[in-house]
């Protein structure tokens, strides 16, 4: 049997560090492919035809609706099962927690669209831009930049949900936290360590989403906001 001290200062840091740096790269990644969909399925929403709407918002809906754990459990347990093909966890991971976001970051987006003056757009439309250049051109500049707070704050919001990626084998942060304490029996100090290493993580970000939001932010609107209920 292992004893509570067998376990070096400088060995515990490192896992934690190493744990950290995995939260790191999935949150990042995740983001990024919440990014990649999410944008679109925003524009689907906002201009699309009647088809395109409903797919949009049938997929935001349904990804709202699932909890994180129930997505994980679907890609990397019953994808292998129903097609025959899986994902290695930490690809399942990013794919569970970024498809996840991207429901939401489709309504910040869509929050950054709406926000556009309807002036500036048949403003646009009257000098001959297409439809396509409109939206290129005059609406995704504005709400994009409206969009970045909001935007940053979802991508604390993943951060922390990387969390839950321990359940499919996923050796981040809180799981280096729970093998420490299970060798060691001192939860309150190796989850207490985990705790300050999500500040060290969150808390610059957090003044880093305020700090581009009045510098970016275009006067005299509301910008978009996170939606997550």
């Amino acid at each position: 049997m292992i004893s509570p001290t067998s376990v070096p200062w400088n060995i515990a840091v490192d896992m934690l560090l190493k744990g950290a740096k995995m939260t790191i790269e999935l949150s990042v990644l995740s983001i990024l492919l919440g990014l990649i969909i999410g944008l679109p399925v925003a524009l689907m929403e906002t201009y699309g035809n009647k088809t395109l709407r409903y797919i949009a918002m049938v997929y935001e809906g349904t990804l709202r609706g699932i909890p994180l754990l129930a997505i994980y459990f679907i890609i990397f347990f019953s994808m292998p099962l129903l097609v025959g093909v899986g994902l290695p966890a930490f690809w399942a991971a990013v794919v569970g927690l970024g498809i996840r976001s991207s429901a939401y970051q489709s309504q910040i987006f869509r929050s950054g669209i709406q926000a556009v003056g309807g002036g500036q757009i048949e403003a646009a439309l009257s000098l001959g831009m297409s439809r396509m250049q409109m939206i290129r051109y005059v609406v995704l500049p504005q709400a994009l930049r409206m969009a970045i707070p909001a935007w940053m704050n979802e991508y604390i919001i993943v951060l922390k949900d990387t969390s839950i990626a321990l359940a499919i084998g996923i050796v981040e942060l809180t799981r280096q936290a729970t093998y420490l304490v299970s060798i060691t029996a001192e939860p309150f100090k190796y989850y207490g360590i985990a705790a300050l290493f999500y500040l060290a993580m969150v808390l610059p970000l957090t003044y880093l989403a305020g700090h581009v939001g009045r510098r970016y932010g275009i006067k005299g609107t509301g910008g978009a906001v996170n939606v997550r209920i």
